[in-house]
């Protein structure tokens, strides 16, 4: 109980005795005996005593405060508090604390010697997680701050940075604590909906590092718009480029996946465009997809339907295929368990869809998903030609 007691006291406060200096004393009590419990149970207070005269023994820098209770057999002493002297003695009475504190230390003296210095209380809610990373891991933070402080406005892309063991997901997952280290306040447009592995220009902006352009998968299924592009069917090109192409489809359709994609076959004033992943943000950007009819076809599981509540948010007219209780009943036993982390939806589900949603949670809240690849393709085409050709049952009101 003792040691649960100072974890707690340490898990709250050992931030302020590093970031400040402060020195400490801690007096922790130890629900001593009354008087009539003494009585009633002598053999019982006897252990108890022994007990901590034993561990008191075992660890010298904590000392048992005492004090005298009057019973009816006389008087009897007892321990009240356990008091420790310092913030060392304290964590020197855990192993596990005892080693946080001294790497706690270690890298807050590193951090403070960071060029520029470090800002104290900007860096705070980032200290938990940059003294538990590896030795690994806290180098290249170092190598980076420093690298990011000398060369502030570099216009470089990632992976030309000359930080040794810095790549695009390493920046992506520890960008918070660099930009932490460098005392800059991320801008509240930053992207907050990616995955640990994207980074988009305005994640990058503060710390003047430019963006790839992101590159956009199209499939041009009419043969007359593809001699607009060369006859190519098949088009992956930057997002201006995909713009800028002269076509006016009457359909879109916008797919997760794909493989699912290349099995569509070719249809009269129809794109599809697939492959997004979590750059739906570049959906209101193309200007031949507003006089188009617009459709989403993705997986059947949580992040499917976030995906498409995320492309609804850019296009509010998007219609779902696919992606209804039917679909997820019939072929259920293609069902796998999903065992993957996902955000909630936007709130614009249609009442059909989330029926979907629902019906893939399973018992003892487990959940299943259904991949667009694992449907067969004679239900797909078939669902998918109703669709385009006009089914409007499972369009957003």
């Amino acid at each position: 109980m003792i040691i649960e007691l100072i974890h707690t006291r340490y898990r709250s406060t050992w931030r302020d005795w590093l970031l400040r200096g402060d020195e400490a004393t801690f007096s922790f009590p130890l629900a001593a005996p009354t008087a009539q419990t003494i009585a009633r149970h002598s053999d019982a207070i006897g252990q108890w005593l022994q007990d901590w005269r034993s561990w008191a023994k075992a660890h010298p820098a904590a000392r048992l405060r005492n004090a005298q209770r009057r019973t009816i057999v006389g008087a009897q002493e007892i321990f009240t508090h356990l008091d420790i002297a310092t913030i060392n003695d304290l964590v020197a009475l855990d192993h596990d604390l005892a080693d946080h504190w001294r790497r706690a230390n270690a890298r807050w003296a590193r951090l403070s010697a960071l060029p520029g210095g470090v800002d104290a209380e900007r860096l705070r809610p980032d200290l938990p997680q940059i003294v538990d990373m590896d030795d690994a891991d806290f180098k290249i933070l170092l190598d980076a701050v420093i690298w990011f402080t000398e060369n502030p406005r570099s216009g470089l892309i990632i992976r030309q940075v000359p930080v040794l063991g810095m790549h695009t997901k390493w920046l992506a997952r520890n960008r918070r604590h660099v930009l932490a280290c460098l005392n800059i306040t991320p801008k509240p447009n930053a992207s907050a909906e990616q995955p640990d592995e994207e980074l988009e220009q305005s994640d990058l902006d503060p710390l003047g590092l430019k963006a790839l352009p992101v590159h956009i998968d199209v499939i041009l299924a009419d043969p007359s718009e593809r001699a607009l592009a060369g006859g190519l069917r098949h088009v992956n090109a930057p997002l201006p480029q995909i713009d800028a192409l002269p076509i006016r489809p009457e359909t879109v359709l916008i797919v997760e996946n794909k493989e699912s994609a290349y099995l569509i076959p070719d249809r009269p004033r129809t794109v599809i465009v697939h492959s997004l992943g979590n750059h739906l943000n570049v959906l209101d950007q193309i200007g031949w997809l507003d006089d188009a009819r617009q459709l989403y076809w993705g997986d059947l599981d949580r992040a499917g339907f976030t995906l498409l509540s995320r492309a609804r948010t850019r296009l509010p007219h998007l219609a779902s295929v696919l992606m209804n209780p039917a679909t997820l009943a019939e072929h259920q036993a293609l069902a796998v368990k999903d065992e993957t982390r996902a955000d909630p939806p936007d709130p614009n589900l249609t009442d059909i869809e989330t029926a979907a949603l629902t019906a893939l949670s399973t018992e003892h809240g487990k959940y299943m998903r259904l991949e667009q690849e694992r449907i067969p393709s004679p239900y797909v085409l078939d669902q998918l030609r109703r669709a385009m050709d006009g089914d409007r049952s499972n369009e957003p009101n």
